[in-house]
């Protein structure tokens, strides 16, 4: 009887989001407009985060369009609290350059 030896699979190379040739030929961004909900609605973040139960990390990186990946639980408690649908929570914006 012969043994066969497996190979272990090659794990795919790390890329960096801003070198993946995706991210570089987009030429629209995903904004998200939470900042300007909360400035109608007269509210802070603070307020949001104790009103929602979001944690203040997760509202700072939405309202400052600092966040690359969004939560499906944190954008329905937003819509539910808002009242709004997701397309009213996100738009989608050229990139900076781009005309």
């Amino acid at each position: 009887m012969t043994a066969v030896i497996m190979k272990a699979p090659v794990p795919p190379k790390f890329i960096k989001r801003e070198e993946r040739r995706a991210v570089q030929n987009t030429k629209v961004k995903i904004r998200c407009r939470l900042q300007d909900l909360l400035e109608a609605q007269q509210l802070t973040r603070s307020a949001l985060s104790q009103e929602t139960g979001l944690t203040s990390a997760a509202i700072r990186g939405l309202c400052e369009n600092t966040a690359k990946r969004y939560d499906a639980d944190t954008i329905a408690v937003l819509c539910d609290f808002f009242g709004c649908d997701v397309g009213e929570l996100f738009e989608v914006v050229k990139k900076y350059g781009d005309a």
